[in-house]
């Protein structure tokens, strides 16, 4: 649970899925056949005088010249919490204009002035106020939660007539409650920001949106402490500023002394920076060290205790291993990518996503299922069957050397597939569309699609990342050079020209997915509806692709622990290798360079896994039985 909470009110910021769960705990997340746990949520309210902390020392003074006075006037990776059959795209703050804010992190911190002298919430400004980067703790678990935080989002900046800008998200994890562990699960995140607000103003302006969106905030509120909410709000960290000129005259505006990042300590009646317990949550610490991970800023410090977040969090895993007889993987908050309607898909375990090609030409299985609505309907029942998660439907050949197909003979062939699939198969059966096209993403995701997934990495049109963004929709960010006709002769990944080593390709391709990832934040796909994919077989020899293989974990390290989709299912080098030119005869290589992509020396709970696959049933026996072994005590 992320938060921090206004006088007597509760922050937990958690979401599971559409299921009570109970639990003790100490923030960690459990998970048994139907539920999950999580942690409570904190208090951001506190009697007592104000601080400021300048210099590494905290020194006790009165604090800014603002108004003090109150301001409220299964274990399944799939969890559902909505209910909703109609597969319209949802409305989303990403299909806000807000979303060009989030940038991803390497923007240098604006110094635009704002000339607006008053908000219609009341918030003052001044023309002298400069911007503060200050991070946020998000949370929900009631009804949608991952709507909820999405639609508290845009309130947040679109209510702020423009003093609040959105610049990153961190991931989102799901998280048992805590105290008042007899309610669903939250999910949780956090998000950085840019404002041009005093701390308490910037309190008064998420309380608005808190109590704008169902969550009794007021000052005669009846509201379960620690209990279920629909929405919760807090203030983590805020860059600091002396509370004194110069001269000893008290500084007014945020924008009379220079900030220093992160370092603001204060304490009034409404407000207590930095949050208090954050150092006791994994909720909140995890987020926060997603956002440590690729800002311009780089650590991101506790101005109190003087350890980054990573350093807080790693020794609160310390604290629980050492306190704890219980398993703490049992117990680990879970990462989660949101779908419509309400699901989340869980990364506690490596997800298997089973290939349907509608095309007649696919290298593997062309003209198998295109030849009816109903034969391709049956091939993804058999997936699901045997244990595909995903069910990645495609109507264009991406081999190489293949040629454009139309984009209206792509929807002919997919639409009518995705529409049965959702009437026949499954209701909640999460499903990709495989297409570089933004007409057919979109159709697709009105027929029923849960996840666009572009070979391109929203290259090959310009209209896809947006596209994306205005459905607010998952996207999944292939590596790719050229298109499928040019791509085998664009193999070298050299810097220097020649045909470079198995360490540069990886570099190189996590350098480009970066920058294919920044570019998604950019047009408004956060981090946390992202999942990366290096593209194997795509503009790669045999060597480039066994070097990605075998550098997985660098991979990952390089981007940032973004989720990874792996798919080198029955691909040609395999077929080199093996010396089998049948593609159907590749299902043993197929295994053994699946089970090479996710082996990992980090965290296995931070490596959040696809596979990409045409026969499911053995690579998830081979899968369960890897991470059986791995898994495995000593």
């Amino acid at each position: 649970m992320l938060a921090s909470r206004s006088r007597g009110a509760s922050s937990t910021l958690l979401a599971t899925i559409g299921t009570s769960v109970r639990g003790g705990g100490r923030g960690r997340c459990r998970q048994s056949s139907s539920s999950i746990h999580h942690p409570p949520a904190s208090n951001n309210s506190a009697g007592g005088r104000g601080f400021s902390h300048k210099c590494g020392d905290i020194v006790r003074r009165r604090y800014l010249r603002c108004n003090h006075a109150a301001f409220f006037g299964s274990q399944s990776s799939l969890q559902i919490i909505g209910s909703s059959r109609s597969f319209s795209c949802q409305s989303s703050f990403l299909s806000s204009p807000i979303v060009q804010q989030l940038r991803g992190g390497d923007d240098v911190v604006s110094n635009t002035r704002n000339n607006s002298t008053s908000t219609d919430n009341g918030n003052s400004t001044d023309n002298n106020q400069s911007w503060r980067r200050a991070y946020l703790a998000v949370g929900s678990n009631l009804g949608d939660r991952y709507q909820n935080i999405a639609t508290a989002l845009t309130a947040i900046e679109a209510n702020s007539n423009g003093t609040i800008r959105l610049r990153r998200t961190s991931y989102l994890r799901m998280t048992a409650p805590m105290y008042v562990t007899d309610q669903p699960a939250f999910l949780n995140g956090a998000v950085e920001i840019e404002t041009s607000l005093t701390p308490l103003e910037l309190l008064r302006a998420i309380k608005r949106v808190e109590s704008d969106l169902g969550r009794d905030v007021g000052p005669e509120s009846t509201a379960l402490r620690f209990g279920p909410r629909p929405v919760d709000l807090d203030i983590l960290l805020f860059d600091g500023y002396d509370v004194t000129n110069p001269d000893g005259t008290a500084a007014d505006t945020l924008g009379d002394n220079e900030s220093t990042p992160n370092s603001l300590v204060m304490l009034t009646d409404q407000l207590e920076i930095p949050h208090p317990r954050m150092s006791e949550r994994e909720f909140v610490l995890s987020p926060m060290s997603d956002l440590e991970q690729g800002g311009n800023r780089g650590r991101i410090t506790h101005p109190v205790l003087d350890k980054t977040m990573a350093e807080l969090l790693n020794s609160l895993f310390r604290q629980n291993n050492n306190n704890s007889s219980s398993s703490t993987d049992e117990q680990q908050a879970v990462r989660v990518l949101p779908l419509p309607r309400g699901r989340v898909l869980l990364f506690n375990e490596t997800i298997i996503m089973g290939i349907l090609n509608i095309t007649p030409d696919s290298f593997s299985d062309g003209g198998k299922y295109s030849s009816s609505v109903e034969l391709a309907a049956s091939q993804a029942r058999r997936l699901v069957e045997d244990g595909a998660k995903i069910i990645d439907v495609g109507g264009e050949s991406t081999r190489p050397g293949a040629e454009e197909v139309a984009v209206q003979e792509e929807l002919d062939r997919v639409i009518p597939v995705i529409s049965r699939i959702r009437q026949d198969v499954s209701d909640d059966v999460v499903v990709s569309i495989d297409t570089r096209h933004s007409t057919v993403a979109r159709a697709a995701v009105e027929a029923g699609a849960d996840i666009v997934n572009d070979v391109s990495g929203g290259t090959h049109d310009p209209e896809m990342l947006s596209c994306v963004a205005s459905m607010g929709v998952p996207m999944i960010i292939m590596h790719m050079r050229g298109n499928p006709k040019t791509m085998q002769s664009l193999t070298n990944y050299s810097e220097s020209g020649d045909s470079g080593g198995g360490e540069e390709v990886v570099l190189v391709v996590a350098r480009e997915l970066m920058q294919r990832s920044a570019a998604a934040e950019a047009a408004g796909i956060p981090r946390w509806l992202q999942v990366i994919d290096p593209g194997i077989g795509f503009a790669k020899d045999i060597d480039g692709n066994l070097s990605l293989l075998k550098g997985a974990d660098t991979l990952r390290n390089s981007c940032n622990n973004l989720p990874f989709l792996f798919g080198p299912s029955r691909k040609g080098f395999i077929g080199k290798i093996a010396g089998e030119s049948d593609p159907e005869e590749r299902d043993y290589g197929t295994i053994a360079a699946c089970l090479a992509s996710i082996q990992s020396n980090g965290d296995k709970n931070e490596a959040c896994n696809m596979l990409r696959v045409h026969n499911v049933k053995a690579v998830k026996q081979a899968v369960l039985v890897y991470e059986a072994i791995r898994d495995a005590k000593q």
